[in-house]
């Protein structure tokens, strides 16, 4: 899946509209010169692809919408299983307290610097790679644990870590599961046919009006991907929640 930028998303959408556009108004020049269009024709090829356009667009937005909205609810979800982990730790003893705390505080910037990093930058595979080794010796330090201590506190400890590390798996899956770009692909088909159809049948000379078609569907369109968009573009999910634990295990003392 591609990764751009929802302003040159919206950019190159608008000239492929534009130039379905165009090609319209050269059709209609050439068919005006021989022979009149089938009016009727036109306006029902034209009002079937729109209406197309707009159901596949909304299906579209509604996908990208509760997307969005699970991402948001995941960031929140694993700030508050980070948090319930850190409390957690004072069910310990000593040692593995101490051990899985400085684990903690290690982990949870390198996840920070994972959802901040772009799909395309080194620190995305750095930061998921680290996150799984700091995991793994969570667990591991929380096994050994286990096996010398089987009281409440610690079986609490050890659901509470293997609910985060779910959690954890869930949130990073989020932002990898997008729109399929053949739906992309339709969605721009349809927009330059609607635009040609347009363009045919348009009498008007104004140039407002002949690009007003091409600007609104580009800019629905470009919404919609900059939803679809975690890490790039104007509507993203904060780390607030992360970032508030994250003050909360710096202002715990060290053990």
């Amino acid at each position: 899946m591609f990764h751009i930028h929802p302003i040159p998303f919206f950019v190159l959408t608008l000239t492929l509209f534009s130039a379905g556009a165009l090609f319209g108004f050269w059709l209609r020049s050439l068919r005006s010169s021989q022979v009149e269009p089938e009016e009727l024709s036109v306006k029902t090829l034209l009002g079937a692809s729109l209406g197309l356009f707009g159901v596949l667009l909304g299906f579209t937005f509604s996908m990208a919408n509760s997307r969005f909205e699970e991402r948001r609810h995941l960031e929140i979800a694993e700030a508050g299983d980070l948090a319930t982990l850190w409390f957690r730790t004072s069910f310990l003893t000593e040692r593995a307290r101490s051990a899985e705390r400085a684990l903690l505080r290690e982990y949870l910037p390198v996840r920070i610097r994972f959802f901040d990093a772009g799909p395309d930058e080194p620190d995305y595979d750095s930061a998921l790679r680290e996150s799984t080794i700091l995991q793994s010796r969570m667990w591991h330090v929380a096994n050994e644990e286990a096996t010398t201590r089987r009281d409440p506190g610690t079986m609490q400890f050890l659901a509470a870590l293997s609910e985060s590390i779910e959690t954890t798996e869930g949130r990073t899956a989020a932002t990898e599961n997008r729109i399929p770009g053949l739906s992309w692909a339709i969605l721009l088909l349809l927009g330059m046919m609607a635009c040609i159809l347009l363009a045919v049948d348009m009498r008007s000379r104004s140039y407002v009006l002949r690009g007003l078609l091409q600007v609104a569907l580009a800019a629905a369109l470009s919404l919609t991907y900059d939803i679809d968009t975690p890490r790039k573009g104007f509507v993203q999910v904060g780390q607030r929640s992360m970032v508030r634990v994250q003050q909360l295990m710096n202002a715990t003392p060290v053990d």
